[in-house]
Protein backbone atom coordinates (compact mmCIF):
# COMPACT_ATOMS: atom_id res chain seq x y z
CA UNK A 1 0.00 0.00 0.00
CA UNK A 2 0.83 3.11 -0.44
CA UNK A 3 3.33 4.74 2.39
CA UNK A 4 1.19 2.56 4.84
CA UNK A 5 1.92 3.10 8.64
CA UNK A 6 3.89 6.09 7.79
CA UNK A 7 3.18 9.67 6.97
CA UNK A 8 -1.01 10.46 7.25
CA UNK A 9 -3.09 10.95 4.72
CA UNK A 10 -5.13 14.16 5.10
CA UNK A 11 -8.73 14.66 4.04
CA UNK A 12 -9.89 17.99 3.82
CA UNK A 13 -13.98 18.12 4.04
CA UNK A 14 -13.97 15.40 6.45
CA UNK A 15 -17.37 16.19 8.01
CA UNK A 16 -19.25 15.93 4.83
CA UNK A 17 -21.15 12.89 2.93
CA UNK A 18 -18.28 11.99 1.25
CA UNK A 19 -15.37 12.83 3.45
CA UNK A 20 -16.36 11.06 6.14
CA UNK A 21 -17.10 7.99 4.70
CA UNK A 22 -13.69 8.06 2.44
CA UNK A 23 -12.32 8.68 6.62
CA UNK A 24 -13.92 5.12 7.29
CA UNK A 25 -12.53 3.70 4.32
CA UNK A 26 -9.03 4.32 4.16
CA UNK A 27 -8.61 3.16 7.84
CA UNK A 28 -9.75 -0.15 6.90
CA UNK A 29 -7.43 -0.10 3.95
CA UNK A 30 -4.87 0.52 7.12
CA UNK A 31 -3.62 4.50 6.33
CA UNK A 32 -3.58 7.02 9.24
CA UNK A 33 -5.93 9.38 8.68
CA UNK A 34 -5.92 13.61 9.38
CA UNK A 35 -8.74 14.34 9.25
CA UNK A 36 -9.56 17.98 9.23
CA UNK A 37 -12.85 20.45 8.95
CA UNK A 38 -14.16 23.80 9.88
CA UNK A 39 -15.98 22.83 13.31
CA UNK A 40 -14.26 20.50 16.00
CA UNK A 41 -18.02 20.06 17.28
CA UNK A 42 -18.86 18.21 14.02
CA UNK A 43 -16.08 15.89 13.31
CA UNK A 44 -16.93 14.97 16.96
CA UNK A 45 -20.41 13.69 15.77
CA UNK A 46 -18.50 11.47 13.13
CA UNK A 47 -17.97 7.70 13.70
CA UNK A 48 -14.03 8.03 13.14
CA UNK A 49 -13.64 10.36 15.49
CA UNK A 50 -13.29 7.45 18.21
CA UNK A 51 -10.42 5.68 16.23
CA UNK A 52 -7.28 6.11 17.43
CA UNK A 53 -5.72 6.43 14.07
CA UNK A 54 -7.54 9.04 13.06
CA UNK A 55 -5.95 12.84 14.16
CA UNK A 56 -8.68 15.31 14.32
CA UNK A 57 -7.57 18.86 12.85
CA UNK A 58 -9.60 22.04 12.79
CA UNK A 59 -9.30 23.59 9.32
CA UNK A 60 -10.96 26.48 7.33
CA UNK A 61 -9.09 26.12 3.42
CA UNK A 62 -9.17 30.05 3.19
CA UNK A 63 -7.16 30.39 6.21
CA UNK A 64 -3.28 29.69 4.41
CA UNK A 65 -1.04 28.93 7.89
CA UNK A 66 -3.96 26.53 9.59
CA UNK A 67 -4.23 24.89 6.07
CA UNK A 68 -0.25 24.55 6.63
CA UNK A 69 -0.77 23.11 9.47
CA UNK A 70 -3.05 20.38 8.26
CA UNK A 71 -0.78 19.43 5.87
CA UNK A 72 2.14 19.21 7.86
CA UNK A 73 4.44 15.68 7.29
CA UNK A 74 1.06 14.28 5.49
CA UNK A 75 1.82 11.89 2.29
CA UNK A 76 -1.35 12.57 0.27
CA UNK A 77 -4.37 15.33 0.44
CA UNK A 78 -7.80 14.84 -0.55
CA UNK A 79 -9.70 18.25 -0.98
CA UNK A 80 -13.12 17.54 -0.86
CA UNK A 81 -14.33 21.11 0.13
CA UNK A 82 -15.98 23.37 -2.21
CA UNK A 83 -19.65 25.76 -1.38
CA UNK A 84 -23.21 24.30 -2.05
CA UNK A 85 -24.41 27.73 -0.89
CA UNK A 86 -25.26 29.76 -4.18
CA UNK A 87 -26.83 32.72 -1.55
CA UNK A 88 -23.25 33.09 -0.24
CA UNK A 89 -21.70 36.06 -1.59
CA UNK A 90 -19.37 35.09 -4.45
CA UNK A 91 -19.16 31.79 -3.52
CA UNK A 92 -17.18 31.10 -6.71
CA UNK A 93 -14.48 33.51 -5.34
CA UNK A 94 -14.38 31.39 -1.69
CA UNK A 95 -14.06 28.03 -3.83
CA UNK A 96 -10.97 29.57 -6.26
CA UNK A 97 -8.80 31.03 -3.16
CA UNK A 98 -9.44 27.78 -1.36
CA UNK A 99 -7.91 25.90 -4.23
CA UNK A 100 -5.15 28.39 -4.42
CA UNK A 101 -4.61 28.39 -0.44
CA UNK A 102 -4.40 23.90 -1.11
CA UNK A 103 -2.38 23.90 -4.11
CA UNK A 104 0.32 26.47 -2.04
CA UNK A 105 0.19 24.89 1.39
CA UNK A 106 0.83 21.43 -0.22
CA UNK A 107 3.79 22.89 -2.40
CA UNK A 108 5.27 24.53 1.25
CA UNK A 109 4.58 21.25 3.15
CA UNK A 110 5.87 18.82 0.69
CA UNK A 111 3.08 16.91 0.39
CA UNK A 112 3.35 14.50 -2.81
CA UNK A 113 -0.23 14.32 -4.13
CA UNK A 114 -3.63 15.55 -4.12
CA UNK A 115 -6.78 13.90 -4.65
CA UNK A 116 -9.82 15.84 -5.57
CA UNK A 117 -13.48 14.60 -6.52
CA UNK A 118 -15.26 17.20 -8.95
CA UNK A 119 -18.13 16.99 -11.17
CA UNK A 120 -18.43 15.88 -14.34
CA UNK A 121 -19.93 18.84 -16.89
CA UNK A 122 -18.65 20.94 -20.05
CA UNK A 123 -17.70 24.36 -19.32
CA UNK A 124 -18.82 25.35 -22.68
CA UNK A 125 -22.49 23.27 -22.20
CA UNK A 126 -24.23 25.94 -19.88
CA UNK A 127 -23.49 24.25 -17.03
CA UNK A 128 -24.90 26.00 -13.33
CA UNK A 129 -22.87 28.16 -12.05
CA UNK A 130 -21.86 25.68 -9.36
CA UNK A 131 -20.60 22.53 -11.76
CA UNK A 132 -18.78 25.49 -12.98
CA UNK A 133 -17.23 26.33 -10.14
CA UNK A 134 -15.88 22.70 -9.10
CA UNK A 135 -14.15 22.63 -12.52
CA UNK A 136 -12.74 25.47 -11.54
CA UNK A 137 -10.77 24.43 -8.74
CA UNK A 138 -9.66 21.73 -10.66
CA UNK A 139 -8.25 23.33 -12.90
CA UNK A 140 -6.30 26.09 -10.37
CA UNK A 141 -5.12 22.75 -8.39
CA UNK A 142 -3.94 21.31 -11.40
CA UNK A 143 -1.97 24.54 -12.17
CA UNK A 144 0.11 24.00 -8.69
CA UNK A 145 3.43 21.72 -8.27
CA UNK A 146 2.34 19.26 -6.77
CA UNK A 147 0.36 16.14 -8.97
CA UNK A 148 -3.27 16.32 -9.10
CA UNK A 149 -5.45 13.44 -9.62
CA UNK A 150 -9.01 14.84 -10.64
CA UNK A 151 -11.92 12.65 -10.63
CA UNK A 152 -15.69 13.45 -12.17
CA UNK A 153 -18.66 12.18 -10.59
CA UNK A 154 -22.38 13.40 -11.67
CA UNK A 155 -25.39 11.99 -8.78
CA UNK A 156 -23.98 10.12 -6.13
CA UNK A 157 -26.03 7.56 -4.50
CA UNK A 158 -26.38 6.30 -1.21
CA UNK A 159 -28.07 7.24 2.00
CA UNK A 160 -27.11 10.67 2.99
CA UNK A 161 -26.33 11.92 -0.22
CA UNK A 162 -28.60 15.53 -0.91
CA UNK A 163 -28.95 14.22 -4.33
CA UNK A 164 -30.39 11.33 -3.71
CA UNK A 165 -32.19 12.49 -0.42
CA UNK A 166 -34.17 14.70 -2.53
CA UNK A 167 -34.91 12.17 -5.04
CA UNK A 168 -36.15 9.10 -2.43
CA UNK A 169 -38.02 12.36 -0.70
CA UNK A 170 -39.73 13.58 -3.98
CA UNK A 171 -41.09 9.41 -4.53
CA UNK A 172 -42.23 8.71 -1.13
CA UNK A 173 -44.34 12.34 -0.82
CA UNK A 174 -45.83 12.35 -4.12
CA UNK A 175 -47.51 9.68 -5.84
CA UNK A 176 -48.49 12.10 -8.99
CA UNK A 177 -45.98 14.61 -9.56
CA UNK A 178 -45.90 17.65 -11.84
CA UNK A 179 -42.33 17.19 -12.42
CA UNK A 180 -39.58 19.88 -14.08
CA UNK A 181 -38.62 18.39 -18.36
CA UNK A 182 -35.45 17.77 -16.54
CA UNK A 183 -36.85 14.48 -15.21
CA UNK A 184 -35.96 13.46 -18.57
CA UNK A 185 -32.52 14.29 -18.48
CA UNK A 186 -29.33 12.00 -18.81
CA UNK A 187 -26.81 11.40 -16.15
CA UNK A 188 -24.20 8.71 -14.98
CA UNK A 189 -25.30 8.14 -11.52
CA UNK A 190 -22.58 6.29 -9.20
CA UNK A 191 -22.75 4.38 -5.82
CA UNK A 192 -20.98 5.96 -3.15
CA UNK A 193 -19.06 2.78 -2.88
CA UNK A 194 -17.84 3.06 -5.92
CA UNK A 195 -17.25 6.39 -5.29
CA UNK A 196 -15.01 5.33 -2.37
CA UNK A 197 -13.60 2.71 -4.23
CA UNK A 198 -11.81 5.26 -7.13
CA UNK A 199 -10.96 7.53 -4.16
CA UNK A 200 -8.60 4.97 -2.48
CA UNK A 201 -7.64 2.79 -5.43
CA UNK A 202 -5.95 6.20 -7.58
CA UNK A 203 -4.15 6.97 -3.93
CA UNK A 204 -2.86 2.98 -4.56
CA UNK A 205 -2.40 3.45 -8.48
CA UNK A 206 0.57 5.78 -8.89
CA UNK A 207 0.22 5.79 -12.41
CA UNK A 208 -2.82 8.14 -11.99
CA UNK A 209 -1.05 10.85 -10.71
CA UNK A 210 -1.26 14.12 -12.93
CA UNK A 211 -4.78 12.63 -14.26
CA UNK A 212 -8.15 13.30 -14.91
CA UNK A 213 -10.27 10.79 -15.38
CA UNK A 214 -14.47 10.74 -15.09
CA UNK A 215 -16.45 8.01 -13.04
CA UNK A 216 -19.45 6.41 -12.84
CA UNK A 217 -21.75 3.81 -13.04
CA UNK A 218 -22.27 1.12 -15.70
CA UNK A 219 -25.78 3.07 -16.42
CA UNK A 220 -26.37 6.05 -18.13
CA UNK A 221 -30.59 6.63 -16.91
CA UNK A 222 -32.53 9.60 -16.79
CA UNK A 223 -33.49 11.44 -13.63
CA UNK A 224 -37.18 9.57 -14.23
CA UNK A 225 -36.10 6.25 -14.09
CA UNK A 226 -34.43 6.60 -11.21
CA UNK A 227 -37.75 7.35 -9.62
CA UNK A 228 -38.80 4.47 -10.98
CA UNK A 229 -36.49 2.79 -9.67
CA UNK A 230 -36.74 3.66 -6.23
CA UNK A 231 -40.33 3.37 -5.95
CA UNK A 232 -40.24 -0.42 -6.30
CA UNK A 233 -37.50 -1.00 -4.55
CA UNK A 234 -38.98 0.64 -1.67
CA UNK A 235 -42.08 -1.03 -2.24
CA UNK A 236 -44.14 2.04 -3.38
CA UNK A 237 -47.07 2.25 -6.17
CA UNK A 238 -46.23 3.65 -9.27
CA UNK A 239 -45.73 7.10 -9.32
CA UNK A 240 -47.36 8.95 -12.13
CA UNK A 241 -44.62 11.64 -13.28
CA UNK A 242 -45.74 14.43 -15.75
CA UNK A 243 -42.91 16.69 -16.89
CA UNK A 244 -44.17 20.29 -18.12
CA UNK A 245 -41.77 22.90 -19.77
CA UNK A 246 -42.70 25.72 -17.32
CA UNK A 247 -40.52 24.65 -14.74
CA UNK A 248 -37.15 27.11 -14.18
CA UNK A 249 -34.16 25.73 -11.96
CA UNK A 250 -34.79 28.22 -9.79
CA UNK A 251 -38.49 27.34 -9.85
CA UNK A 252 -37.83 23.51 -9.41
CA UNK A 253 -36.21 24.43 -6.50
CA UNK A 254 -38.93 26.02 -4.63
CA UNK A 255 -40.78 22.47 -5.39
CA UNK A 256 -37.98 20.70 -4.20
CA UNK A 257 -37.82 22.99 -1.03
CA UNK A 258 -41.72 23.03 -0.63
CA UNK A 259 -41.84 19.15 -0.86
CA UNK A 260 -38.72 17.67 0.78
CA UNK A 261 -36.70 18.95 3.73
CA UNK A 262 -33.76 19.57 2.43
CA UNK A 263 -32.39 23.21 2.45
CA UNK A 264 -32.97 26.14 -0.23
CA UNK A 265 -29.23 26.69 0.00
CA UNK A 266 -28.63 22.83 -1.26
CA UNK A 267 -31.74 22.43 -3.28
CA UNK A 268 -30.98 25.08 -5.98
CA UNK A 269 -27.69 24.22 -7.22
CA UNK A 270 -28.80 20.54 -7.75
CA UNK A 271 -31.90 21.68 -9.68
CA UNK A 272 -29.47 23.78 -11.80
CA UNK A 273 -26.98 20.33 -11.64
CA UNK A 274 -29.67 17.83 -13.01
CA UNK A 275 -30.85 20.40 -15.90
CA UNK A 276 -27.64 19.48 -17.95
CA UNK A 277 -26.45 15.87 -19.30
CA UNK A 278 -23.66 14.45 -17.16
CA UNK A 279 -22.33 11.43 -18.99
CA UNK A 280 -18.56 10.16 -18.53
CA UNK A 281 -16.80 10.96 -21.55
CA UNK A 282 -14.24 8.13 -21.02
CA UNK A 283 -13.50 5.36 -19.04
CA UNK A 284 -9.53 5.17 -18.41
CA UNK A 285 -10.17 5.19 -14.69
CA UNK A 286 -12.00 1.61 -15.27
CA UNK A 287 -8.52 -0.31 -16.40
CA UNK A 288 -6.33 1.90 -13.80
CA UNK A 289 -8.51 0.83 -10.94
CA UNK A 290 -10.85 -1.78 -11.91
CA UNK A 291 -13.49 -2.30 -9.37
CA UNK A 292 -17.18 -4.05 -9.37
CA UNK A 293 -19.76 -1.44 -10.42
CA UNK A 294 -23.20 -1.02 -8.90
CA UNK A 295 -25.89 -0.66 -11.14
CA UNK A 296 -28.37 1.90 -10.46
CA UNK A 297 -31.39 -0.58 -9.03
CA UNK A 298 -28.63 -2.03 -6.39
CA UNK A 299 -27.51 1.30 -5.40
CA UNK A 300 -30.52 2.25 -4.74
CA UNK A 301 -31.43 -0.96 -3.05
CA UNK A 302 -28.28 -0.50 -0.63
CA UNK A 303 -29.33 2.94 0.18
CA UNK A 304 -32.76 1.65 1.64
CA UNK A 305 -32.83 1.39 5.51
CA UNK A 306 -34.00 -1.74 6.27
CA UNK A 307 -32.94 -3.13 2.83
CA UNK A 308 -29.94 -5.64 2.44
CA UNK A 309 -27.76 -5.88 -0.50
CA UNK A 310 -27.35 -9.29 -2.48
CA UNK A 311 -24.40 -11.33 -1.69
CA UNK A 312 -23.05 -10.39 -4.89
CA UNK A 313 -23.38 -6.46 -3.67
CA UNK A 314 -21.48 -5.97 -0.81
CA UNK A 315 -17.79 -5.82 -1.35
CA UNK A 316 -16.15 -8.65 -0.25
CA UNK A 317 -15.02 -9.82 3.36
CA UNK A 318 -12.89 -6.88 3.32
CA UNK A 319 -15.63 -4.40 3.20
CA UNK A 320 -17.62 -5.59 5.60
CA UNK A 321 -17.90 -1.64 6.62
CA UNK A 322 -19.14 -1.03 3.17
CA UNK A 323 -22.36 -1.73 4.17
CA UNK A 324 -22.66 0.93 6.20
CA UNK A 325 -21.64 3.57 3.76
CA UNK A 326 -24.39 2.99 1.76
CA UNK A 327 -26.81 4.26 4.77
CA UNK A 328 -27.22 7.35 6.69
CA UNK A 329 -24.31 7.61 9.28
CA UNK A 330 -24.41 9.61 12.61
CA UNK A 331 -23.22 13.43 11.61
CA UNK A 332 -24.85 13.28 8.32
CA UNK A 333 -27.03 16.36 7.75
CA UNK A 334 -30.48 15.70 10.68
CA UNK A 335 -32.78 16.49 7.54
CA UNK A 336 -31.89 13.28 5.60
CA UNK A 337 -33.18 9.80 6.10
CA UNK A 338 -36.13 10.99 7.58
CA UNK A 339 -39.60 8.68 7.63
CA UNK A 340 -42.37 8.98 5.32
CA UNK A 341 -44.40 12.40 6.13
Amino acid sequence: MYNEGRKPVLVTGATGYVGARLVARLRRRGFPVRAAGRSRQKLLTRPFSRDPGVELITCDVLDLPMLREACAGCSAVYYLVHSMDPGQQDFSHADREGAKNMARAAELEGVERIIYLGGLGDPGAGISEHLRSRIEVGEILARGKVPVTILRAAMIIGGGSGSYEILHYLVDRLPVMITPRWVGTESQPIAIRNVLDYLVGVLEVPATAGGTFDIGGPEVVSYRRLMDLYAEEAGLRKRWIIPVPVLTPRLSSYWIDLVTPAPASLARPLAEGLSSRLVCGEDRIRRLVPVELLDCRSAIRAAIPGRRPLSSETGGAEETGGREEAKILPGDPEWAGKALA
